[in-house]
């Protein structure tokens, strides 16, 4: 099988992706691959499922005050973030593209026209960068990691939704990205406010990063951290399950008991929450292996209860949780991360 997803997919950056000559074949070959994927129909019900709770079409957009100057923009997709000064606006994410309009209306309101603008995209997927082109006009600074520009820059398949994601504007690409070599945590300065930010490793994605605001004791995680809810492993492009247990860990080392942290979307969270995640997320990470040592798979994983004692706080699909931590392992292995 695993041939078969090789031959009929190409692969660069640990992701699938497909040129313009090769989008029929690669249209054949899916549908054969999928139907040999054990639980192909739970993924790909369950990847619609994520999309509709990820969607806000008909959700009102919501802005309450956080800390410290900070606004949390909820009912865009994804948690935004907006910090506005005098010296300028601070913007961490930028909703869904149905969104995107409504959005920029409520973040001029509340910022008025600053002098100057940062947009930070805490990762790629649509929920968190699909209004970039609306919030950020030509020149202004859009703030990512490397790989986060690389997969909006690219046309890519992927698997556990069945879907294409296509090539995005020129206009919404960050342009102002770092590596994972580069030294860590970077800055951004604006008047006497100063902003952290840093990557978090091969965790939701593998171009997460989180923005924090010192001043305020307020980190923004992205889909690092998730709220009430399984998180969303996007092994295709990057993430796995130990990886976010890391990315947990070096959140939990930035909070103390009074910090508060904004998920990808929901209520924010305090460093009990991430402490819980981490738990939750080594625990069934061991499970999973033991099982797949045996020779066993995915169905076996569910029909044990891998995630029964963590169903009651994180609600939603663990199906698709497992069935993605599974397929992020064996990608971690392949790319060599685990031994």
């Amino acid at each position: 099988m695993r041939a078969r997803i090789a031959a009929c997919f190409g692969t660069t950056r640990r992701g699938t992706w497909v040129t313009a000559e090769a989008e029929s074949s690669v249209d054949a070959g899916r549908r054969d691959v999928l139907k040999a994927l054990a639980g192909a129909a739970m993924l790909a019900g369950g990847g619609g499922a994520w999309r509709r709770a990820c969607a806000a079409d008909d959700e009102k957009l919501t802005a309450g005050a956080l800390r410290g100057g900070l606004t949390l923009i909820t009912g865009a997709g994804g948690n935004v973030v907006l910090l506005t000064t005098p010296a300028g606006a601070i913007q961490v994410d930028s909703g869904s593209p149905e969104r995107a309009q409504d959005l920029a209306r409520l973040v001029a309101e509340r910022s008025g026209s600053p002098p100057a603008r940062t947009l930070f995209n805490t990762h790629w997927h649509l929920d968190h960068t699909g209004g970039n082109e609306a919030a950020a006009p030509t020149g202004t600074p859009i703030v990512a990691h490397e790989n986060t520009r690389l997969w909006m820059t690219t046309k890519f398949y992927v698997e556990w939704e069945d879907r294409y994601y296509q090539r995005r504007p020129k206009a919404a690409w960050p342009n102002k990205t770092f590596f994972s070599s580069d030294p860590q945590p970077l800055f951004v300065d604006v008047g006497k406010t100063r902003v952290e930010y840093a990557h978090l490793p091969e965790a939701h994605t593998d171009g997460d990063i989180y923005v924090r605001f010192p001043e305020q004791n307020v980190i923004v995680a992205g889909g690092a951290v998730t709220a009430s809810r399984y998180p969303v492993l996007d092994y295709i492009t990057g993430g796995w399950i130990g990886g976010l247990a890391d990315a947990t860990k070096k959140l939990i080392a930035l909070c103390d008991a009074e910090t508060l942290v904004v998920p990808d979307v929901g209520p924010v969270q305090r460093r009990a929450d991430l402490e819980a995640q981490k738990e939750m997320l080594e625990t069934v990470r061991q499970r999973i292996e033991a099982i797949a040592l045996q020779g066993r798979g995915v169905q076996d994983m569910i029909a044990e209860g891998v995630t029964k004692e963590f169903d009651a706080r994180y609600a939603g699909d663990s199906k698709l949780f497992i069935s993605n931590a599974y397929e992020g392992l064996w990608w971690s292995r392949l790319r060599g991360i685990v031994a």
